[in-house]
């Protein structure tokens, strides 16, 4: 460690990044409010999420669950159905349960304890130091994707970013040049410096307030660090997606509790191994499965949805049936039949939502 800092003015270091970032730091609604609460609502919808796409998010729900009781009320249909759209939906079943043990247990109040904060669903290593550091000035080191990019190219790192020893090398780095009089400011003004400056890509050199500590923009070697290896290949699922109709009303049903999209509504699925079958053979399938008699069938066009570890391709086919007659226990929790303006309310995940663009035109 010593020999990685060698050389650092930590004073120097410290007040060059805070004074750029009180210049220079973007105006988001969660900043400067004087509560913890907008802070504890943002680190989950920034979890995996760039600040422009959470944005929006983060005003609807601050304006229908503004103070952290109104949240802890609210129930998990609600709180998904806001969330539509955003995608790693665990983050909002996560939100909700912190929120009703941070009411129940502790008064209302977060935990400044870092184990407690610790142990709430959904908040890790990461999101516990961001709000102990932002809201309580708690002097917490803040590792993300964007401070471990500076700090590969500031201290030229050469070990894959990947690797759990190579963050916990970045994250004691950090938490050596903390500023522990202004925590929070220092890790929000280093997590703002790679977002703004330190970019993956043409980075704004000349503009950074750290380049005289810079060793890879010393070297001109900025575009080499941070190493990251290759990721792991996805696994590839095709599907048909079952848009059943009956009397103008649609078929959603609700998905088990646990594993992927936990608790989120959907259209009925069919896996497949390609697309090439015939009408009537996917008319033998959906019948094999939900136990139920299909009439007129109209394919879509083919769509892809990408997770972390699933490249999916996906065709919905608009079916008609009689309602009385799908058998959905052994695969779902849950089903509603929706009318066509009622689906666009419901909490279907962003692959599904999709669907509801071509549903409008087959039905206009």
């Amino acid at each position: 460690m010593d020999k990685v800092l060698s050389g650092i003015k930590k004073t120097t270091f410290r007040d060059n990044l805070i004074d750029w970032f009180r210049a220079h730091q973007r105006d988001l609604p969660w900043r400067n409010s004087g509560d913890w609460y907008p802070i504890f609502l943002s680190e989950f919808l920034l979890q995996q999420t760039q600040i422009e796409q959470a944005l929006p998010y983060f005003k609807k729900f601050i304006n229908r669950y503004p103070q952290l009781s109104d949240l802890a009320d609210a129930s998990e249909y609600d709180v998904l159905a806001l969330w539509s759209g955003l995608g790693y939906y665990t983050r909002a079943r996560n939100l909700l349960k912190s929120a009703k043990i941070i009411e129940a247990q502790y008064g209302g109040q977060f935990p400044r304890d870092y184990q407690s904060a610790l142990s709430l669903p959904g908040i890790g290593a990461y999101t516990a130091a961001a709000i102990l550091s932002i809201a309580f000035n708690l002097p917490h080191a803040v590792v993300d994707g964007n401070v471990e990019r500076v700090m590969s190219r500031l201290f030229c790192l050469n070990d894959d970013i990947r690797l759990s020893k190579t963050k916990k090398q970045i994250t004691q780095i950090v938490q050596v040049l903390l500023d522990k009089k202004q925590p929070g400011l220092f890790n929000e003004a280093l997590m703002e410096l790679g977002a703004l400056i330190c970019r993956p890509r043409a980075p704004l050199c000349s503009d950074c307030p750290l380049n005289s500590f810079c060793r890879a923009y010393q070297s001109n070697r900025v575009e080499q660090f941070p190493y990251k290896s290759a990721p792991a290949l996805k696994k590839q699922l095709k599907q048909y997606v079952l848009v059943l109709s009956s009397q103008n009303k649609f078929l959603i049903v609700q998905r088990p509790p646990n594993g992927l999209l936990a608790s989120m509504w959907e259209f009925p699925t069919l896996m497949v191994n390609h697309f090439r079958y015939s009408k009537a053979r996917i008319g033998e399938l959906i019948r094999e499965k939900y136990k139920c008699p299909v009439g007129r069938l109209n394919k879509g066009q083919v769509y892809k949805h990408t997770y972390s570890h699933i490249r999916l391709t996906f065709v919905p086919l608009l079916v008609k049936v009689d309602s009385a007659d799908f058998h959905y226990q052994e695969y779902y929790s849950a089903m509603n039949w929706r009318s066509l303006s009622e689906l666009s309310e419901e909490p279907l995940h962003n692959a599904h939502k999709k669907i509801l663009i071509w549903l409008n035109e087959v039905r206009n």
